[in-house]
């Protein structure tokens, strides 16, 4: 979702002011870039954005209508990919499970919980507020509440207790990048959670679809990005640390494969450490772009 909007912000970037439009998108599209250097999906659209916009600027094409062609092309393929991600994810869930998530775990979620409504399964989505943005208990619970699933917060400590309850029947998350050894990178709290799972237990599911980063072989090849800790002492505009105390932001972490039970992909569920087989797997979804 990130990576659609970042192709259409891309092409807002021109106007019928622009002068020199080929520059302009490019320093547009590096702009875009560095927004989210842990995960590819922006450097990968910008990357089909580009190809297309210079070719066009060669053929005397409008640059804008390339970009847009290829950001629609991209929606349409990533929309495919994830309703197959979400059919596999739902096969792995028992009637009447109990999941924990973190974060938000894009189109694939909402996939997996649309099959589930569809074959007539019950779950129920916990929730972790995902600080500072609360993007788990803003968009994660308002998606699993609208396909008439239960759904409840809790804040970002809360779910280790809940595994060792005996609430909590899988971890399932999203990832931001997923390298060819099988290391998720997702939302920095996702590495804890998968440790309590593991305690407990319980399996710990990624959503991925398009499988693995060719470009990563390892946790080396991640760069974690770091955001302003300015973010975590304050609520609401309301201080809640002492002046002077400064927050520390890593925006991500990096979990090991040993930790993860199943990466669950458009062609199909990979154990962590095989994930690089799904670009020897059948393609279901054909024409992706990014």
């Amino acid at each position: 979702s990130i990576s659609i909007a970042a192709g259409y912000g891309l092409a807002l970037s021109i106007t019928d002011q622009t002068s020199g439009e080929l520059s302009a998108v490019e320093k547009a599209a590096e702009r875009l870039i560095q927004t989210r250097p842990t995960g590819l999906a922006i450097k990968r659209m910008m990357a089909a954005c580009l190809l297309a916009a210079r070719s066009a600027a060669e053929s005397g094409e409008a640059i804008q209508a390339a970009i847009l062609e290829v950001v629609d092309q991209g929606a349409s393929v990533l929309a495919q990919q994830g309703y197959q991600t979400g059919k596999n994810a739902c096969n792995l869930l028992p009637d009447g499970a109990t999941i924990l998530t973190h974060c938000f775990p894009d189109r694939s979620y909402v996939y997996l919980l649309m099959e589930t409504a569809r074959q007539g399964k019950n779950i129920k989505v916990v929730c972790s507020e995902t600080r500072p943005y609360l993007q788990g208990a803003r968009l994660t619970a308002l998606c699993a509440q609208q396909a008439g699933f239960e759904a409840e917060v809790v804040t970002d400590g809360m779910g280790g207790f809940l595994m060792r309850q005996g609430l909590i029947d899988a971890f399932v998350t999203a990832a931001d990048r997923v390298c060819m050894d099988g290391t998720v990178c997702n939302k920095v709290g996702t590495y804890q959670y998968a440790l309590a799972a593991s305690a407990n237990d319980l399996p710990y599911y990624t959503l991925r679809q398009s499988g693995p980063d060719k470009e990563s072989a390892n946790e080396d090849d991640v760069q974690v990005e770091y955001r302003n800790g300015d973010e975590l002492v304050e609520w609401a505009g309301i201080r809640t640390a002492p002046e002077g105390v400064q927050g520390l932001y890593p925006a991500f972490d990096i979990t090991p494969p040993a930790l993860v039970s199943k990466i669950i992909t458009d062609r199909g569920v990979f154990d962590a450490p095989q994930i690089s087989d799904y670009f020897d797997a059948p393609e279901v979804v054909s024409g992706a772009v990014v």
